[in-house]
């Protein structure tokens, strides 16, 4: 596998394991549902604690009015005859609205509008997501376990970056391929055949007396007799 495959994987799974580890978290800032007259506004203040919070505005009314984010404080300080705040988001004549927005930590005022002729009757709820390791995926005590993992990382390239490098000037070096060559492939020995064949010699029968000590055969009919009988008893044939 190449140095530069190598760097690309590590690279790859280290950023993955960042995004795994990421918690968002999602939390109510607030809900509210209420009239409004003609020519006024209504203000909630809420503070962002978490910096790249992503905020989520939702407002359904019974006819048009304005719906507004800017920073804390700036919107009475204009209606007090200050300058404009700077809108941070801002949906005008709506009767039906969802405003998403990234805020930084802070506080912000969240405002509804009624620039009509009647009264009207709204509901807005507001909600705010937020990663708890600051956008990282990391927590703090996880940082020191990345960086030795980065670290034997390291390691294990230069290695092999050494290692290939080593290589390529052994093989630069004059003599090098004439060297290889003079090594041989090991033949192994024949094996041992023996070249005459052992047989066991057969043993002669062995002959046994079939007729007994003490007695003898009579030859018509195979009887044995005691060794004085002049006659078989059997069949009375002389002996």
């Amino acid at each position: 596998m190449k140095v530069k495959t190598i760097v690309f994987v590590v690279i790859l799974c280290f950023s993955y394991s960042m995004l795994a580890n990421a918690e968002t978290t999602t939390a109510d800032l607030f809900t509210d549902s209420d009239t409004l007259p003609s020519g006024y506004f209504v203000l909630y203040t809420r503070t962002i604690s978490q910096s790249s919070t992503t905020v989520r505005v939702t407002v359904t009314a019974s006819d048009n009015i304005d719906v507004a984010i800017c920073g804390g404080g700036d919107f009475e300080e204009w209606n007090d005859g200050g300058s404009e705040p700077y809108w941070h988001a801002y949906s005008s004549d709506v009767t039906s609205t969802t405003i998403t927005e990234i805020l930084d930590s802070g506080s912000y005022d969240f405002v509804i509008i009624n620039f009509g002729l009647s009264t009207v009757s709204y509901t807005i709820s507001a909600t705010q997501s937020y990663d708890e390791s600051g956008g990282t995926g990391l927590e703090p005590g996880d940082w020191i376990y990345y960086l030795i993992g980065i670290g034997i990382l390291v390691i294990i390239i230069g290695t092999i970056v050494f290692r290939r490098r080593r290589r390529h000037q052994m093989q630069s070096e004059p003599g090098y391929y004439q060297q290889q060559q003079q090594y041989q492939t090991y033949q192994p020995q024949r094996t041992y055949e023996p070249q005459q064949t052992y047989q066991t010699a057969e043993q002669p029968p062995y002959a046994f007396n079939q007729t007994p000590q003490g007695l003898k055969v009579c030859p018509n009919c195979g009887f044995n007799e005691v060794l004085d009988a002049k006659f078989c008893t059997s069949c009375g044939s002389k002996l």
